[in-house]
């Protein structure tokens, strides 16, 4: 159990924050700010337009605020069947429907692992992944993360010992914002005729590119496991799994998340449907636009390193005080001593209005170098 006492003197302690958001602003403790702390990338989930013209679209149409059961009782609409089409229609894969990322991860490495299978995992994949592993007891070795050399030497090892080897990545990290070497991967996982990659394609889908990392480098055949989560640059909920279609149907089988949650609303699927069809390409060039701009890195997550708790917290003081809410992110959810600001870009807000946000953090870099 977690001892509060030391939590709140290390620094490490969190609670909720009263907060409101729209479009690109949030409200917190009497101010309206520029939100650069959600995953929403592109400014879609709080977009008022967008919102009203889906309502209208969908007054005629049978969706629903609920779902009244598991999705393997029945449907509420035939919602859910257009959306997997459409993803099926892309990648030439089957698709499978999920409540969010983290159940998806959690309901299909569970549902995979078994004596004959081992999962060999980046060390800062997602905790949904790691919890997975961990909770169903799958055997599993970790890597130094992007280590592709460390990777290598954990396949000849252990490659001829498993029936099944299925390798675990994000396509962009989550904390760090980093890319992983997917053309290394798939160049390994071909060496072996029984190795699999799953690539969680959370953070990259539909926000620097369309169809997410994979598919923007010609990736998406080799990759046997593909997921992506409607929750971020889409600006909605659930998540959908790419598969083959045999383990599509082991996963309606044996999935436990999905087999035992009621399933999302009809129209959280009608809406993620009715924004995949609109045309972002100018948001996602402003996002770009900012990437460049901040020179912090190469996706729209944007870790500025700061070090210690208490530092993180303050400089996210300072920046709220000039505008801009960009909380600190600080262990366990990164490693000791790596405390930061996660700065989120978003394809609604311009390098402009960030002019002030990179003096800041500029002016910070230089006072404390070496």
């Amino acid at each position: 159990m977690l001892d509060l006492k030391k939590a709140k003197s290390a620094g490490s302690y969190r609670e909720f924050k009263q907060t409101a958001s729209f479009e690109k602003y949030i409200r917190f403790e009497s101010q309206t700010l520029l939100n650069l702390a959600s995953n929403d990338y592109l400014g879609i989930a709080t977009s008022r337009n967008l919102r009203d013209e889906f309502l209208d679209t969908v007054k005629a149409k049978d969706v629903f605020f609920g779902s009244g059961a598991s999705r393997l009782v029945y449907n509420s609409s035939e919602a859910f069947y257009n959306l997997e089409n459409w993803f099926e229609s892309r990648f030439q894969k089957k698709a499978l429907i999920f409540n969010s990322g983290y159940s998806a991860n959690l309901g299909i490495i569970s549902a995979l692992a078994d004596p004959k299978t081992l999962f060999i995992a980046d060390k800062l994949i997602h905790a949904s992944m790691i919890d997975a592993l961990q909770l169903s007891r799958a055997n599993f070795k970790r890597f130094a993360h992007n280590n592709i050399e460390a990777l290598s030497r954990l396949l000849e090892l252990h490659h001829s010992e498993y029936e099944t080897i299925i390798v675990l990545t994000e396509a962009v990290f989550s904390m760090d914002g980093d890319f992983a070497d997917l053309p290394a991967m798939i160049a390994l996982k071909k060496k072996y005729p029984n190795v699999k990659l799953y690539v969680d394609e959370a953070h990259s889908f539909f926000a620097l590119h369309e169809l997410g990392l994979s598919r923007a480098l010609n990736l998406d055949a080799d990759v046997d496991f593909i997921l992506v989560t409607l929750s971020k640059a889409l600006g909605g909920s659930g998540a959908v799994f790419l598969c083959n279609d045999e383990i599509r149907q082991i996963l309606i089988n044996s999935a436990r998340s999905l087999i035992f949650s009621t399933a999302i609303p009809s129209i959280d699927v009608a809406w993620t449907h009715f924004v995949l069809s609109k045309d972002f390409s100018a948001r996602r060039q402003i996002l770009h636009d900012s990437i460049r701009f901040l020179e912090l890195s190469d996706s729209q997550i944007c870790p500025f390193i700061v070090g210690e708790n208490e530092d993180a917290l303050l400089l996210s003081r300072k920046l709220l005080q000039q505008g801009f809410f960009v909380p600190a992110i600080r262990p366990p959810t990164v490693p000791l001593h790596t405390a930061r600001l996660r700065i989120s870009l978003r394809g609604d807000i311009t390098p402009e209005e960030l002019a002030s946000l990179k003096e800041i953090l500029d002016a910070y870099k230089a006072a404390h170098a070496g």
